[in-house]
């Protein structure tokens, strides 16, 4: 009965650090404000979305090394690790307010998301997969999202109201928020499997406070290296797979490309900078029910059948299309809801995933598919920041919806296209 009871107690512990993780990592004050703190020291449109554009490169960089390393050495430090440059990052800005210290905060940031993309959800799945759960990782994860939210709600609520009176104090309590964050990180529980043992075998567990121990011999390595290889070859072998990463790249990134320049739409609205993270908090509500509810959206949604989930995703895409493009108040509705069924739709994606790839690689293929998704970021970043400038921040808004609707039709094309070639359910790597 105590041999029963142990996994359950460590699948529980692992959950709530999981979720405090989740909730400090995104309690940062300067999120409503920062692209206000770059335009209030002179930046342009052009200058800001170079900036963005030198975060995402900085995660390019370091993506799929970091999740190899995540993988060969261990996850729960890497994101320990990660969380540290973040808040470190943060007092560069505080340091040097200027083009140069803002682009170096945004390279320790980008870091820091290369090292935990990929990795965190890895961490969390194998952890459940050890004891049987893995079924719970949308329910789990859907709460994970919808508690990140909470925590960047309570900060826009703090950090508009801070700013407008003090903005080093966001920069330091933002810095602190990452050290508490990266503390949780070692009450994880780390799970992953054998090598030694054959790859079929189950995860074995590490407890927090134990280190596992980088592979010493080369032969260790090389045969490490090589399980790590075979799980991305068997993704890639995966029928489906391919195409659905780079349509989920294209569509959700531009969801999140739209987030960065929320507040000053919002700011455009006529919201005082103080009151902004009152508008950023209804959209993160909505941004956190569509993670909550995301798992009972998975059975019509999230099923083998792609096409309802292609779907959800493109109506957002009109949403926001509509909610933008005649700046009306009344139809500012149909804008946040455009967050809450992304939200959603960024959950059920990352499942999908999740349930076709390998446990060994798992961290490394994650990171693939998100340099996927920061390749077309900074591609889709410059480009509305183009716009931006050149006519109005009003239009990328109408214009990363259009490029959603695009996506959504040309993928659901190449479904139909492929309908007749695959017969029965798509063969997976997670069984592996």
């Amino acid at each position: 009965m105590l041999c029963s009871v142990a996994p359950i107690r460590s699948a529980s512990r692992n959950q709530i650090a999981y979720l405090c993780f989740r909730f400090l990592q995104d309690f940062a004050l300067i999120y409503p404000v920062y692209v206000i703190l770059f335009r209030r020291t002179g930046l342009d449109y052009v200058q800001v979305a170079h900036l963005l554009a030198i975060w995402a490169a900085a995660v390019v960089i370091l993506e799929i090394p970091s999740g190899v390393l995540a993988d060969l050495w261990s996850r729960r430090l890497s994101v320990c690790i990660a969380l540290l440059l973040k808040a470190g990052g943060f007092l560069v800005w505080l340091l040097r307010p200027d083009f140069v210290g803002f682009a170096l905060g945004f390279v320790l940031w980008g870091f820091q998301e290369a090292l935990c993309s990929g990795t965190v959800d890895a961490l969390l799945y194998d952890g459940l997969k050890t004891v049987g759960r893995e079924g719970s990782f949308e329910r789990i994860a859907g709460w994970g999202l919808a508690v990140a939210r909470a925590a960047i709600g309570l900060a826009l609520v703090l950090g508009g109201w801070v700013f407008s009176r003090n903005p080093a104090i966001v920069l330091v309590a933002s810095s602190a928020a990452m050290v508490l964050g990266a503390a949780s990180a070692l009450f994880m529980t780390e799970s992953r499997p054998d090598r030694n043992r054959s790859p079929h075998h189950d995860g074995q567990l590490t407890e927090p406070g134990e280190q596992r121990e980088l592979p010493g011999a080369a032969s260790d390595l090389r045969s490490a290296l090589g399980e790590i290889g075979r799980t991305v070859r068997e993704a890639w072998a995966v029928a489906g797979l391919v195409p659905f990463v780079l349509f989920a790249g294209f569509t959700v990134t531009v969801y999140g490309v739209l987030d960065e320049y929320d507040f000053l739409f919002g700011t455009l609205h006529g919201v005082p900078v103080a009151w902004i993270g009152v508008w950023g908090l209804l959209r993160f509500t909505l941004e956190g029910i569509g993670g909550a509810v995301a798992p009972r959206s998975a059975r019509r949604l999230g099923g083998e059948d792609l096409r309802p989930l292609v779907a959800w995703i493109a109506t957002a895409g009109v949403l926001v299309v509509l909610g933008t493009l005649w700046m009306r108040p009344a139809l500012l509705p149909l804008y946040f809801c455009f967050y809450g069924m992304m939200a959603a739709a960024e959950v059920l994606v990352q499942g999908h995933i999740q349930r076709r790839i390998g446990s060994s690689g798992r961290a490394t293929v994650g990171s693939i598919v998100s340099s996927v998704s920061t390749l077309f970021g900074i591609a889709q970043i410059l480009l509305l920041g183009w716009i931006s400038e050149a006519f109005s921040l009003e239009l990328i808004f109408p214009a990363g919806g259009i490029m959603i609707i695009g996506g959504s039709a040309f993928y659901l094309v190449v479904l139909l296209l492929k309908q007749g070639r695959w017969t029965g359910s798509p063969p997976t790597a997670a069984d592996s």
